[in-house]
């Protein structure tokens, strides 16, 4: 059976090439298509520069507190094209738990990281947003940025297309805010929002992906005039997934966090749309390390939907690398698909 692993990467545990390893290492050699994949967030630079060819690049940057941080970015497409992810200068796997606070962290690194990108003379940034730990509407971004050169087009892609207000409730609390400090931003974003009305007479809530990277995706389209992409599509597109999926028996992706928003756009989701586009008839697995809205995600098109951790460890040490790795092992190893 020829299985096309095309997993995203297990956030704060594994890259997506390492998932995909994981993955792969319990297959039969040579019945794996390794597919690593990203949405807008974590790995969408290596993802998109790989696939096309380009080169990397590394920029002296600040992280989400304001600390030195060298941040890492691409060049595609002779040079003409910079791809860069808001994770990597503002990204929620850059803090310890304890450090986490959306009403003091900043998107500034990621402008400095823009800024270095727009130096080396490219006609095109094409920014990933996803993964921040930052929610303040880009405001840090928009600051270190300044003026850029007007000839420079923006590209971004988005991980989610939540509206730009319903971004601190859903967000808020998983970037370290409590009950109070989601009412704050939420009074933060709705001034940010109104200001923006005034000045550009744009409602940021009509934009797709204005929610996204703590609102970075609004301040882009509205600021500096960003074309707004679905990240998955774009990654599909580039890594030719087309062609890979009519060449097999079986898909398998995946995520750390598997629930609701996983219908949202994020890689497995995109995986399975793809999937029942180009090759109807092939079965889609989803495995996560945690999983919640089981019913909602099989109901959503997923021929199953795995969590790899049990349940009574999930408490514990589950995200470990080499224990996130057996997991993924076991979990294949125990598909129906493979049993004789």
């Amino acid at each position: 059976m020829k299985t096309l692993l095309a997993l995203d990467s297990f956030k704060g545990c594994l890259t997506a090439p390492e998932a995909v390893d994981a993955a792969a290492s319990a297959l039969p050699c040579g019945d794996a298509l390794r597919l690593p994949l990203s949405d807008g967030g974590e790995g969408f630079t290596e993802c998109l520069v790989s696939a096309l060819g380009g080169t990397f690049r590394t920029a002296s940057v600040h992280d989400p507190l304001g600390r030195p941080l060298t941040a890492r970015y691409g060049l595609v497409r002779d040079g003409r094209t910079a791809v860069l992810e808001t994770a990597s200068a503002s990204g929620i796997t850059l803090l310890k738990p304890g450090e986490k606070d959306p009403l003091r962290t900043s998107s500034y690194g990621t402008g400095e990281l823009i800024q270095e990108a727009v130096k080396q003379g490219v006609e095109e940034v094409w920014i990933g947003l996803g993964g921040t730990v930052t929610m303040d509407c880009g405001a840090g971004l928009l600051r270190a940025l300044g003026t850029v050169l007007p000839e420079v087009r923006f590209h971004a892609f988005y991980d989610t297309g939540i509206p730009l207000m319903e971004a601190p409730a859903l967000y808020g609390p998983q970037k370290g805010a409590d009950s109070e400090g989601v009412k704050e931003l939420e009074r933060r974003f709705l001034r940010q929002a109104q200001a923006w009305k005034t000045a550009f007479g744009v409602d940021a809530d009509t934009i797709p992906g204005a929610g996204a990277a703590g609102g970075i995706g609004a301040a882009l389209a509205i600021c500096l005039g960003a074309e707004m992409h679905e990240g998955i599509d774009a990654v599909l597109e580039s890594v030719r997934f087309r062609e890979r999926v009519a060449a097999c028996d079986l898909v398998i992706t995946g995520e750390g966090k598997a629930d609701r928003q996983t219908l949202t756009g994020k890689v497995p989701f995109g995986v399975l749309q793809a999937a029942r586009k180009y090759a109807p008839g092939v079965p889609v697995v989803l495995l996560a390390g945690k999983v919640e809205d089981r019913e909602e995600l099989l109901a959503g098109g997923f021929d199953a939907v795995v969590q790899i951790t049990p349940d009574n460890e999930l408490d514990g040490n589950y995200m470990e690398k080499s224990i996130a790795r057996g997991n993924i092992r076991r979990a294949i190893q125990d598909l129906p698909y493979f049993r004789d």
